[in-house]
Order: C-alpha cells, then sequence, then structure tokens
C-alpha cells in the first residue's frame, strides 16, 4: 500500500494513513461514530511515533465530542494533548489535530465553569493557530480567553483578547459587548463608553441588548444613559 507524502509516522504498511483519511472523510461528512473509534484505537498498536499517536488520540477524543461523549472526549485529550512534542520534525503535520484537541478541551473545561484551566488550552492554541484556522475559529478562540480570563479576574489580560476577539469577529454584538464590560473591569470607563455606544448604534437588536443597557446604567454613570 503506498505512503502518502503527508504522513511522516512509522507505519510503513499504509494502513495508518488510510485509517486516518477514511476517519477524517468521515468527520467532515459528520458521520464519524463509534466504530471509527475502534479503528482508530487498533491503528494505535501499528503507530509508534509520538506526535501521531498523539494525533490519532487527538481525533478519537473529537469523536467522542462530536457524539456528546464529552466525558470519554475530556479523558483522551487529555491523554493527547500533553503528548505532542512541539520539536520533533513530525509536529508540523500535526498541527491542525493538536490545535483541535486544545481548543476541544478548552471548551469542555468552559463548560465545566473551570474558566483557570480553559485559559491554558486555549493559549496552546495561539502560536500555531493561524497555520490552521480561519477567522472564525480564531475569533472564538480569542472570545473563549477574554471570558475566562475576566471570569478568574485577570481583567488586564481579559482587555488585550477582548480587542482582538472584536476585531477579529468584525466587531460583531457579542464581542463588542464583552469588550465594554472588559474596559469597564479595568476602569477605563471613557473607552468602555465608546464601545457602548457602538453598541447602541448598531445592535438595539442583539439578543442581550437588555444586558447591555443594564451594564451601562449599573457601571457608566451619566454615560449610560440611553440616547
Amino acid at each position: 500500500m503506498k505512503i502518502p507524502e503527508w504522513y511522516t509516522g512509522s507505519d510503513q504498511t499504509g494502513r495508518v494513513a488510510a485509517g486516518v483519511e477514511r476517519a477524517i472523510e468521515r468527520m467532515d461528512e459528520r458521520t464519524a461514530d463509534n466504530t471509527d473509534i475502534d479503528d482508530l484505537h487498533e491503528l494505535l498498536a501499528l503507530e509508534k511515533e509520538i506526535n501521531w499517536r498523539s494525533f490519532l488520540l487527538g481525533l478519537i477524543g473529537t469523536i467522542h465530542f462530536d457524539l456528546e461523549e464529552v466525558e470519554s472526549a475530556r479523558k483522551i485529550l487529555e491523554e493527547a494533548v500533553p503528548s505532542y512534542k512541539a520539536y520533533l520534525s513530525t509536529f508540523d503535520e500535526v498541527l491542525s489535530v493538536y490545535c483541535q484537541s486544545c481548543y476541544t478541551l478548552g471548551v469542555i473545561l468552559f463548560d465545566d465553569n473551570r474558566y483557570g484551566e480553559a485559559i491554558g488550552f486555549f493559549l496552546r492554541c495561539l502560536p500555531y493557530m493561524h497555520e490552521v484556522y480561519d477567522e472564525t475559529y480564531i475569533g472564538h478562540i480569542y472570545t473563549f480567553l477574554a471570558l475566562c480570563l475576566s471570569w478568574t479576574n485577570q481583567t488586564g489580560y481579559a482587555v488585550v483578547f477582548s480587542e482582538a476577539a472584536a476585531f477579529t469577529r468584525r466587531y460583531d454584538c457579542e464581542s463588542m459587548e464583552q469588550l465594554m464590560v472588559a474596559f469597564g473591569d479595568v476602569g477605563e470607563i471613557d473607552k468602555a463608553t465608546d464601545v457602548f455606544h457602538l453598541l447602541q448604534r448598531h445592535c438595539q437588536d442583539y439578543e442581550n441588548y437588555d444586558r447591555v443597557l443594564d451594564f451601562a446604567e449599573q457601571n457608566l454613570g451619566e454615560s449610560g444613559v440611553v440616547n
């Protein structure tokens, strides 16, 4: 069986590469299920290279997550992510699944209100995300980081990622609200007020607009009066 150029793992039978292609195709089609998980576990017996083993585990964890088997996903991804070795040449070939594993585990922890733990996994995405993600995913990562940092009282860092999220997500209403709150948390009331006025002009149909008004009334003084 021919070994494709993109595969730099240890299996020379071609089974690992073929199994990866099959699993990713089914994941893209949203048809991957526990049979694919079983197949990938079998491939782990063939694969010896550490980054490609972690890659296979990342696929398994992601499929569990897509199947809403969250605890299984958490367990697998908590094994996969620390196992990657970025200093090996094979790391470049597995970046996409590495970033997806970090992102998915961050989301799981975020949903569990474990914001401090989630931060580390979202941060792991940052150096590589422009290689593998479009602006939509990048904006999501910035937003998750901004929220996690805000809710763990790291307000100065929360402002940085709130600004990045607002820019990357093209100033959508959710990002603008988070930016307003972040500025308010660090006492930059003039900047928070400027963002509030943008929300007034562009986001009155936003589903959480009442929350925006409440924040402005409670935190922006006379500047929070609705125009």
